[in-house]
């Protein structure tokens, strides 16, 4: 078994809130209490091996920026203990620990000699660091006149180009777009599959699954769930519908940011004695064939492409789900324009109203470049009354 990297135990970190300033002068010239206690961490217990990620999830206010924060001696904890061994960077709060009037180069400096690195080190990383970037001219510029996405890709870059033995994310990749996304996810595996530990802290669960092999979810800043990834997510997606925000995440998911590919139709094929007629809808008996046509456009030929469907009921049940680099097709590139078909030749649904979700993907199948989600999409109806969702293939013996 590989050492533990990160080990926390029974951490906790209580913040005192008071009314007014003045009630701290109060309260230290009387001896008498004049504040009220809020429970940010309470308890928290995991570890962490090396050459793992594990995914920080949980809804607003749950703890986990504090938790972070604990984590890279931002804060100091109330009770308990932790060690984390080896290099930590991180990234916590877009533009936190840089000088607004330096330049972005001068940042990278500063931020790599707080983080350790020799002179040597610095000029070594210093390179690479730029070139990750990606800022241009900009990298002489003050970080005072960044957009958030330029602070988020210097960041980034320093972060991930000192060498670390252990990564700490805080959100930071939401505010980038499509293209330095993938570009930041693609380096994430590769740190992680070349030994480094990574935290991860995201509303993204699809991101969270593909990089964690485990998860912590945190509520009210205790631990809820504790385990393997694919348990501990589906636990938080249980929970978000019960209290109603399943709605909300989604749209969230659905902003989509300036991409370097976008869908540019989901159709619905049915044959008939005319030839092929494509719909947005359509309704459909046990055993029909079944046929989506996904076609989407690239800014960049060189490009490789994967594509998810997934078909929920209207109650938001997962019925089934495919993708191409799952099933082993190879990935789509060397043109501007695409098109696959996913085909059932008989839909073994027997009933109900359904929606579909289509993913445009890296060839990985991890960075969403587009998705469209069809509402009532298809509906399915028996001859009879039908139990149950579907009708698999089978016989008696």
């Amino acid at each position: 078994m590989c050492a533990a990297a990160i080990e926390a135990h029974s951490l906790g970190k209580v913040y005192r809130r008071y009314g007014r300033p003045v009630h701290r002068l109060w309260e230290a010239l009387s001896g008498r209490p004049a504040h009220s206690e809020f429970v940010a961490l309470a308890d928290v217990s995991f570890a962490v091996e090396a050459g793992e990620g594990l995914g920080i999830i949980g809804d607003n206010g749950a703890g986990k920026s504090t938790l972070l924060k604990v984590l890279c001696g931002v804060s100091q904890p109330s009770r308990g203990s932790y060690r984390v061994s080896g290099r930590v960077a991180a990234i916590l709060e877009l533009g936190a620990g840089f000088h607004p009037e330096f330049t972005g180069r001068q940042n990278a400096v500063l931020n790599a000699a707080l983080l350790g690195l020799s002179d040597a080190e610095v000029g070594a990383a210093l390179p690479r660091i730029l070139e990750f970037s990606e800022l241009g001219d900009f990298i002489d510029q003050p970080v005072k006149t960044y957009s958030t996405g330029m602070a988020m890709r210097l960041a980034f870059s320093i972060a991930t180009q000192v060498e670390p033995q252990v990564l700490i994310i805080d959100e930071a990749l939401s505010v980038g777009d499509g293209y330095f996304q993938k570009k930041c996810l693609d380096r994430m595996r590769a740190f992680v599959a070349g030994g480094g530990t990574v935290l991860f802290c995201s509303h993204a669960m699809y991101y969270v699954s593909a990089l964690c092999r485990h998860a912590l979810w945190l509520r009210h800043g205790q631990v809820a769930g504790y385990g393997p990834v694919l348990e501990v997510v589906a636990a938080y997606e249980e929970h978000l519908l019960a209290k109603g925000a399943a709605g909300e995440e989604r749209e969230e998911a659905r902003a989509a940011t300036p991409s370097l590919a976008r869908l540019r139709s989901v159709e619905q094929v049915r044959r008939g004695p005319a030839g092929e007629v494509r719909v947005d809808s359509d309704n459909y008996r046990p055993g029909d064939r079944f046929e989506l046509a996904v076609g989407w456009e690239s800014d960049d030929p060189s490009l490789a492409f994967s594509v998810g469907v997934g078909i929920n009921r209207l109650d938001r049940v997962e019925v089934c789900a495919f993708a191409t680099h799952l099933d082993g097709a190879a990935p789509r590139r060397g043109q501007r324009r695409h098109e696959v078909r996913l085909v059932l030749p008989q839909l073994p649904l027997i009933k109900g109203s359904f929606t579909i979700f289509v993913y445009l993907l890296d060839e990985a199948g991890l960075h969403v470049y587009d998705q469209r989600i069809l509402e009532r999409a298809f509906s399915v109806t028996s001859d009879a009354y039908s139990f149950g969702l579907i009708h698999p293939p089978h016989h008696w013996e």
